[in-house]
C-alpha cells in the first residue's frame, strides 16, 4: 500500500519567506508557487513548505512525511481498520494530486498523496 515517502512538509507562518529562507540555504529550486503553498525540489526530494494552522504548528514536531499510495480512500481504511482515524480529511491540493493525514494508533501523523494520473 505505502509505496514510499513522496514529500515532507513543513508548516511555516509564511510560505514564501520560508522558500526564501530554504533557496538560500539549499539552493531550492521552486516548484509550484500560490498563496496557500509553495512547493520546491532540494536534491530528489519534494519539499512542501504549508501555511501553519491550530493542527500543525511550527516548530518541533510540525513536518509530516507523505506517503505515495494508488487509491488515496483504501489507504485511509487501512490505517482505520488498524486502529488508526482521519487527522485531515481528504483534499484536493492546489497542485493536483489529494491529500489525506491519518494518525496511527499512538498519535503519530503519516500523510498519505495519491497524484492525480494515479
Amino acid at each position: 500500500m505505502l509505496k514510499g515517502i513522496q514529500e515532507v512538509t513543513y508548516f511555516v507562518p509564511d510560505v514564501r519567506q520560508a522558500f526564501d529562507w530554504l533557496h538560500a540555504l539549499t539552493g531550492a529550486e521552486l516548484v509550484f508557487e500560490s498563496p496557500d503553498l509553495v512547493q520546491a525540489r532540494v536534491g530528489s526530494s519534494a519539499v512542501t513548505l504549508h501555511p501553519a494552522d491550530e493542527k500543525a504548528p511550527p516548530g518541533p514536531g510540525g513536518q509530516v512525511a507523505y506517503w505515495r499510495v494508488d487509491n488515496l480512500e483504501s489507504a485511509i481504511q487501512a490505517f482505520e481498520e488498524r486502529g488508526g482515524h482521519r487527522y485531515r480529511r481528504p483534499i484536493a491540493g492546489v497542485d493536483g494530486a489529494s491529500v489525506a493525514q491519518v494518525q496511527d494508533p499512538w498519535g503519530n501523523v503519516w500523510g498519505l498523496i495519491q497524484e492525480r494520473d494515479s
